[in-house]
């Protein structure tokens, strides 16, 4: 939820936009519950698809990877396989990057596969292909059909690591959906051929290159274009009195080649930004070497990666090279790192959301939760709820794995490091496109239940009216709102709830965990048991929520060091130390992580990803010499008993007392029996559902001496507890 910023052709002003629906996980089209973690794919295909958005393709499946170029949006691919990479899918694929042809990975979010495509049998069948009734070479064959026999491809399968086509087809008057081996189908209609380039109609006036520049129409800086439209991807950006050669001309555009920042492209720009001829020489005195700027650029950006541990760099110097306009500065929080874990792992004050405890096997397993007091009870297997019903305390692992920076320096996750600031180019357009699809799309109307007046407006405007006035990013607070009351509101914002009618809280401020937030939340916004008018309070209508809201949050944490997503999760550089580690505006330990990401996905699709943006990245004292790891998803943790009995012989009639009382957490235990007694039977229940217990039942006793006998829970996860009994026959 932080700003984003695109440039005009012209003058190259700068705009943030923030979208802020939370994306959800990415998921496998029709390609079945292929796991592979790999980053390549061994067996192929070939399926036409298209992009959704303007995206990245990458040397491999990973963000953290070297892209190609990005592809355009509605640009044809061939999807020639999938592989999996830290939970999200990517499609192997080929298609044309910068005027090549690249094979590379593509995230699948933004590649939709072909619905319905026509294929034929190829030559590899020599007699007949069997049209099977599922994906197994064991499969019943529905239809024997020959070498160029047509079909209509329905969907594909991954099964025993061999992709298989879904096909619908018919051969001697008989028609048939099953299943074929993916090698023996080729599939037509699957060109990579970039039909969105938009470079045709060049007309190549001179086959002599022209010198020219960039000339004073433009203030800051002017965009390559890859074709000549302004609908089209931006190549470089390059300021004024920029060197460049003039290839040709294509309608309003010239073809020109230049470079800047050490790189050189080919590409297009308005003719209204290129002056034919040299550079005048004031100009070029007093912009010496724009094209040749490397060096400088390079040696700037070199000092300020000296101000990050060594284990940073590697990272950053590959964003650089991918992103030069982007900018690091290292926040130094003085802060060893173990005591930062530390506290961050009390109990309530990061958590996460799982259904695990409930019984459902989904969302974070049961070893991303903590067991610390207060957040597990190891006697009766219950993790203690802090939030919603389904939100537990995360444990140090996670805890750590969130927090280090060194896991975020990729160009999907740097986002949550972004700043929150008030920038003065900042519009109420961009603020409506993040308001469309919600409640807040368009005015609102009510009566002020203080002063007993109709008031009306645009909720665009009250967001950026609240931005200027607090000094707050109003794309982020627009964000933030919608994300809080979500884009249909809530109770907090329609103005009819319980005893609290005619008050709004468009940010839950105030709404606390507990039994009632909206509650508590309304309460607060209508001044707390202190009447307080702090913040224009009460806020009696929708206007003073989101404006007062706003001054209260840059107050409150934007100037006070909370200045980005992580540091408003993280409070680990407030300008006050007395709210360190405190005054976190939530508990979500995934929150800077996922809400960084819908910022960066809004990016992309505007395609201004590559713009000028800061980084507050913070630095730790004493950190792990790699990043931070996520546990092993592993099962429940509990191998506890709840019961231990010893019984007389093989009857359960007579039961034995053990010295001393049973209790889960002792496991040494002793008794005497008369040496009448011969044998005993133990029983043990195990504290966990999911536990199992080994080491019961009937034993064998000498006379006079004493027998060991060893019941062990052992827990979901594998974790053993043994228990021990020494049972003496007189």
């Amino acid at each position: 939820m932080i700003n984003k910023k695109i440039k005009s052709e012209t003058k190259g002003t700068t705009i943030k936009l923030v979208i802020a629906f939370m994306i959800c996980m990415f998921w496998i089209f029709a390609f079945g519950v292929h796991t592979e973690a790999a980053t390549t794919c061994k067996s192929v295909i070939s399926y036409p698809g298209k992009t959704t958005a303007k995206v990245n393709m990458r040397k491999k499946a990973g963000t953290n990877y070297t892209s190609y170029g990005m592809l355009k949006k509605k640009q044809s691919v061939t999807i020639l396989g999938y592989a999996k990479n830290k939970g999200m899918t990517w499609y192997k694929c080929k298609a044309v990057v910068n005027g090549k042809t690249r094979t590379g990975y593509v995230s699948s979010f933004y590649i939709k596969k072909n619905s319905s495509v026509k294929g034929k049998v190829n030559n590899k069948v020599t007699s007949y292909l069997n049209v099977r009734k599922s994906a197994k070479s064991s499969s019943k064959s529905l239809l024997k059909v020959p070498k160029n026999t047509a079909v209509t491809i329905k969907g594909i399968s991954w099964k025993s690591g061999k992709y298989w086509y879904k096909v619908k087809t018919t051969y001697k008057k008989k028609t048939k959906t099953g299943y074929v081996l993916s090698d023996y189908i080729t599939v037509n209609g699957n060109s990579t051929s970039n039909t969105s380039s938009g470079n045709t109609g060049t007309n190549n006036t001179n086959n002599t290159a022209k010198t020219g520049y960039v000339n004073d129409k433009v203030t800051t800086y002017l965009n390559i274009r890859k074709s000549a439209s302004t609908a089209s991807s931006v190549l470089l950006k390059i300021p004024r009195n920029t060197l460049v050669s003039v290839l040709g001309t294509s309608g309003s555009w010239y073809k020109v080649k230049t470079t800047y920042g050490g790189k050189t492209v080919t590409g297009y720009a308005s003719k209204a930004y290129i002056t034919i001829g040299t550079l005048p020489a004031d100009n070029n005195n007093n912009n010496n070497n724009n094209n040749n700027n490397n060096n400088n650029s390079d040696s700037s950006f070199e000092t300020m990666l000296k101000k990050f541990p060594a284990s940073y760099q590697s990272s950053l110097r590959a964003l650089h090279t991918q992103y030069p306009n982007w900018k690091f500065i290292a926040v130094n929080t003085n802060l060893n790192w173990a005591t930062v874990i530390q506290n961050e792992s009390i109990v309530g004050r990061n958590v996460i959301q799982s259904n695990y405890p409930k019984g459902t096997s989904s969302l974070a397993p049961f070893s991303y939760l903590s067991t610390a007091d207060g957040a597990y009870n190891w006697k009766t297997d219950t993790y203690a709820v802090k939030d919603g019903t389904n939100w537990y305390s995360a444990n140090s692992e996670v805890i750590a794995y969130y927090m280090d920076p060194r896991n975020f320096l990729n160009d999907m996750d740097i986002f949550q490091f972004e700043a929150l600031a008030y920038d003065s180019s900042q519009s109420a357009t961009v603020v409506q496109s993040i308001l469309n699809n919600t409640f807040m799309k368009g005015n609102y109307s009510v009566t002020d239940s203080a002063t007993k007046k109709k008031v009306t407006g645009s909720y665009k405007q009250a967001f950026m009216d609240a931005g200027k006035a607090s000094k707050a990013n109003p794309y982020f607070l627009a964000t933030r709102s919608k994300q809080e009351v979500g884009v249909n509101g809530s109770n907090a914002t329609s103005g009819t709830y319980g005893s609290y009618k005619g008050l709004y809280n468009f940010y839950n401020i105030g709404a606390y965990d507990g039994t009632n937030a909206v509650a508590s939340g309304l309460k607060w916004a209508a001044g707390g048991d202190a009447k307080s008018t702090t913040y224009g309070r009460p806020w009696t209508n929708p206007y003073k929520s989101i404006v007062g809201g706003a001054q209260y949050i840059a107050t409150n944490y934007i100037n006070r060091g909370q200045n980005t997503l992580y540091f408003q999760k993280f409070n680990v550089n407030p300008v006050e130390t007395k709210y360190l580690y405190l005054h976190q505006y939530m508990t979500n330990v995934q929150a800077p992580y996922s809400e960084g990401r819908t910022t960066r996905n809004a990016y992309n699709r505007l395609g201004v990803i590559g713009d000028t943006m800061i980084f507050y990245i913070p630095v730790y004292n004493n950190m792990p010499a790699t990043a931070c790891r996520l546990p092993k998803a592993e099962g429940n943790p509990n191998p506890y008993l709840s019961s231990l009995k010893v019984y007389k012989g093989s009857s359960t009639s007579t039961q034995y007392t053990l010295t001393p009382t049973f209790s889960y957490n002792t496991y040494t235990y002793s008794l005497v029996v008369p040496n009448s007694v011969s044998s005993v039977t133990v029983k043990a229940t195990a504290v966990s559902k999911r536990a199992s217990v080994s080491g019961a039942g009937t034993y064998q006793l000498a006379a006079g001496k004493t027998t060991v006998i060893t019941v062990t829970g052992r827990a979901e996860n594998g974790k053993t507890q043994p228990y021990r009994i020494n049972v003496t026959r007189k």
